[in-house]
């Protein structure tokens, strides 16, 4: 007698609504430096002798987690006056420098052009933010300049009259597209919206014409050569980067190992719908002992919590997923490394529905195979020498990535 071998169906579980935070395709905002940093030589300050690399703003890496710095009595008075010194030595500087200058093509160069003395707040108080790196001073005057010239030239065109009762229109367009190009660059200076107003407003301004470019990238290299030896002599690090805050050394090996591993799939290509088989049974496998048989779960059982999980995905912790037989509950986290905005997707077992704990055995299968701490929550920021770590459904904008970038950037030489 031949006995025909039946397969007993699975029970089908019905597809959990993932929560409202995470249901989103995660998509990476639109970043300049993913096509231009790979083509951007590494920094050369390091080559340099010590006494001249810390006044370009390099401090050498840190092996160790160095002690607590004593506490200095006057702080603050210390850097109330080297902000005041900076400030007055800087606009001096500039407006000495630009008295001096011959008249250009029959018109005489303004004392000093307004809008410096914005950038003299960013460029010697402010000097963390990246508003006041260099970049931002020297291509944002340079876009702002370039773009109102542009639109006062076009304005030019119509009868002097027409043009007086349209002045308000030339100097709104002006900033509008200013703004729009140091954002898509990476380079937004607020002083430089200034310096598009003038330009297209301002009539002692409006008449140098594209003699206004280089009197700006002129106040630009004088304004950042004071800061660069007045800050750092006040030992305040100026500036934080050069170009971007980006470790383009790293990011030359992971481009490297990307190449040697073609196979690699980042987030992009991940399964943020919360159904992918391989995912559950990964991240299950990590808070399981491997000793543990696979259990049958009832239909009944399978539905009801289904149907809890989308009833509940709204809820204030929708981002701790239930997965199968052991309903753990997971936290999504994203981490960046120092080398590039790629983000890489990570579960994080946090426990049972239970109430009790992963046993110690089980935190440590877990942290070994997603490298993130299984007890960071759904809330949590975390910044070390070599990684940032957030919740996914926090997406970072270009401002964002870069204040904490320059924290990890502190991390390193603090």
């Amino acid at each position: 007698m031949t006995q025909t071998a039946t397969s007993t169906p699975q029970p089908k579980r019905k597809a959990s609504a993932p929560p409202h935070r995470t249901s989103r395709s995660y998509s990476t905002p639109f970043d300049i430096d993913v096509y231009l940093n790979p083509y951007i030589p590494r920094s050369p300050l390091h080559l340099l002798p010590r006494h001249i690399s810390y006044f370009l703003g390099y401090r050498a890496p840190r092996k160790d987690h160095p002690s607590p710095p004593p506490p200095q009595r006057f702080h603050d008075t210390i850097l109330y006056t080297s902000i005041f010194i900076g400030t007055f030595c800087g606009l001096a500087i500039i407006e000495h420098v630009f008295l001096a200058l011959p008249p250009l093509s029959g018109h005489t160069a303004p004392i000093i052009i307004a809008s410096f003395g914005a950038a003299a707040i960013l460029e010697y108080n402010t000097i963390e933010s990246p508003l006041a790196q260099p970049r931002n001073l020297f291509v944002g005057h340079f876009l702002s300049a370039l773009v109102a010239v542009c639109v006062a030239k076009l304005f030019g065109h119509l009868p002097q009259d027409r043009y007086e009762d349209l002045r308000w229109l030339a100097g709104a367009i002006s900033v509008g597209l200013a703004s729009m190009l140091m954002s898509a660059t990476k380079s937004v200076h607020p002083p430089a919206g200034a310096t598009a107003l003038m330009a297209s407003t301002t009539v002692e301004i409006q008449v140098l014409g594209w003699w206004l470019i280089p009197l700006v990238l002129l106040a630009s290299v004088l304004m950042l050569s004071s800061a660069l030896l007045l800050n750092n002599l006040a030992g305040r690090r100026y500036p934080i980067y050069w170009w971007t805050p980006v470790d383009l050394k790293a990011l030359r090996e992971e481009r490297r190992r990307a190449r040697a591993e073609p196979h690699q799939v980042d987030l992009e290509k991940d399964d943020w719908d919360g159904s992918s088989p391989t995912a559950a049974t990964t991240t299950t496998n990590a808070a399981t002992p491997s000793a543990a048989p696979p259990t049958t779960v009832p239909d009944s059982k399978v539905d009801n919590s289904s149907d809890e999980d989308t009833t509940e995905a709204g809820s204030d912790t929708g981002d701790l997923a239930k997965l199968s037989t052991q309903e753990t509950r997971v936290t999504r986290t994203i981490s960046y490394s120092s080398a590039s905005r790629v983000p890489h997707l990570h579960l994080n077992p946090s426990g049972s529905s239970a109430g009790h704990r992963p046993s110690s055995s089980q935190r440590s299968k877990a942290h070994r195979g997603s490298a993130i701490d299984p007890d960071i929550n759904e809330d949590s920021i975390i910044i070390s020498r070599e990684r940032i770590v957030i919740p996914d459904w926090l997406e970072l904008n270009n401002w964002e990535d870069e204040i904490l970038r320059i924290l990890m950037e502190r991390l390193r030489d603090s």
